[in-house]
């Protein structure tokens, strides 16, 4: 049985940055020496839904109480994995930036938890493999990770951040690459799931494709019975994996929450799958309906990224490229795999989950699970509509945690006034398996959650806003609950 709690208050937002987001009143358990003058209503909610988890519940209201301990062990190294996709763009506000990335205040607050539960003999890890564009200090900044980073280095505490991609770039206005860097590849481990893998079962004719990376070297990560995924060793070498995802919708597999938040652990972006080259008639799944126009954009996209970053043939392949797509949605055309018959990322996804579960520190997949995972989702201010690098702000003072992926994904997926049942990285991810990661979408629908202190089924959970949330584009009329 997994254990899942959910947090719910419209009036729980964010506190600000410049207090590190210490706790606005001294908890028994509180080991650190700075508080908050401001209420700090995330640390109280973080609080709360550990109590309301019934977590030490002996020691609750004490200087003892340890409400992660008994899922983290003393000395154990955490990774803790957080949503930090992109920087916040100049034509976001802070609000949208909120909405698209973990905000640091549900980072201190967890944290504070981890090292109590670590001891001073831990090693607590903050990382996320970003996008190869995103500027990493400025996510640090923007989340109020920086701040953080910056309270526990005064404090002397074992935590530490990492980005953990090995190439990086800078790109401007334009989208064009101005700087490449190309970091050691001595923390990268391949794991081959092989014919164990979910993308083995698609046509061995389909071409995979991830947008803005260089086809071929997809290609070279997955074929018939070989399917590379280039991990950053750190995840890998935790006791403990953490996740705190944000609750938003993906335009690619529905929502992004801790299942599609392993996608944060891997080194190299280009080897993941993220769509089928073509139309489902050709094989592919890239966009719905087949076209000369919709073929020659996937074909002149495939050929400017073959091009090395920096060079001028790329650089201006991509203004050409930008200017042919902001046609293609002005037509109301939907491409990159961006759409509800998307059968490609969500198996890359769930493939991603078994392997931060599962595969030893050298990569291989191993019967029992190599690490704990918990989750506590960032809803605070959750993200709808074209998720995950625009999504609407939706104010919803939420948070979910729990100790298995896909119950705490589902529980989401019923907040968010979705059916799991047709959310295939969901309804995927639960079914039984050599590398399974519960038992069953149906038998996960029955569980207890626990809801602002009162327990009801995963399945009794409604929409947070009252409302189903906005879904990206391509899924509108194919993932809301009651939808056609």
């Amino acid at each position: 049985m997994s254990n899942v709690t959910v947090f719910s208050d419209l009036q729980a937002t964010y506190p600000a940055a410049e207090k590190s987001f210490c706790p606005s009143e001294r908890y028994p358990e509180y080991r650190l020496e700075r508080l908050s003058a401001t209420p700090n209503r995330v640390y109280a909610a973080v609080r709360k839904t550990l109590e309301w988890a019934g977590l030490d519940r002996e020691h609750f209201g004490t200087a003892a109480w340890n409400p992660l301990g008994q899922y983290v062990p003393p000395q154990s190294r955490v990774f803790v994995l957080c949503n930090f996709v992109l920087h916040r763009r100049e034509a976001q506000n802070e609000l949208a930036g909120q909405a698209m990335c973990t905000h640091g205040s549900v980072v201190r607050a967890v944290v504070d938890y981890l090292l109590i539960a670590t001891g001073p003999e831990g090693r607590i890890t903050i990382g996320n493999a970003p996008l190869q564009s995103a500027n990493w200090d400025s996510v640090l900044r923007q989340t109020g990770t920086s701040a953080v980073l910056d309270f526990y280095r005064e404090a002397q505490q074992p935590v530490g951040a990492r980005d953990l991609r090995v190439t990086v770039s800078e790109r401007d206005l334009l989208g064009r690459v101005v700087r490449s860097e190309q970091r050691g590849s001595s923390g990268v481990v391949a794991v081959d799931l092989g014919c164990r893998s979910l993308l083995d079962a698609v046509p061995a004719r389909s071409l995979f494709r991830v947008m803005d990376y260089d086809p071929e070297r997809t290609k070279s990560c997955h074929g018939n019975a070989r399917h590379i995924y280039l991990m950053n060793r750190e995840p890998l070498e935790a006791d403990v994996v953490f996740s705190i995802p944000k609750l938003k919708t993906h335009e690619e597999v529905g929502l992004t929450c801790a299942i599609k938040g392993f996608v944060g652990a891997v080194a190299e972006k280009d080897c993941l799958a993220h769509h089928r080259k073509g139309a489902p008639a050709c094989g592919g799944d890239e966009y719905p309906h087949d076209s000369l126009f919709m073929r020659s954009l996937s074909g002149f996209h495939d050929w400017v990224y073959r091009h090395p970053p920096d060079t001028l043939i790329r650089n201006a392949g991509v203004l050409v490229n930008r200017n042919l797509e902001r046609v293609a949605r002005k037509l109301g055309k939907i491409r990159g795999g961006a759409w509800y018959g998307n059968d490609t990322a969500w198996r890359m996804a769930v493939d991603l989950a078994r392997i931060l579960h599962f595969a030893d520190q050298s990569g291989k997949m191993q019967d029992t699970m190599q690490r704990r995972h918990l989750a506590l989702i960032d809803g605070i201010v959750a993200g709808e509509g074209n998720g995950p690098l625009a999504p609407r702000p939706a104010q919803c003072g939420t948070l979910v945690f729990g100790d298995n992926a896909v119950a705490v994904d589902l529980a989401a997926a019923y907040l968010m006034g979705f059916d799991a049942a047709r959310i295939p990285i969901l309804a995927q991810a639960a079914q039984p398996s050599d590398f399974a990661l519960s038992d069953g979408l149906a038998a996960l629908r029955q569980e207890s959650v626990c809801f602002n202190g009162n327990p009801m089924p995963i399945a009794g959970l409604r929409p947070v806003l009252g409302r189903p949330f906005l879904p990206p584009k391509g899924w509108i009329g194919h993932v809301e609950a009651g939808g056609a």
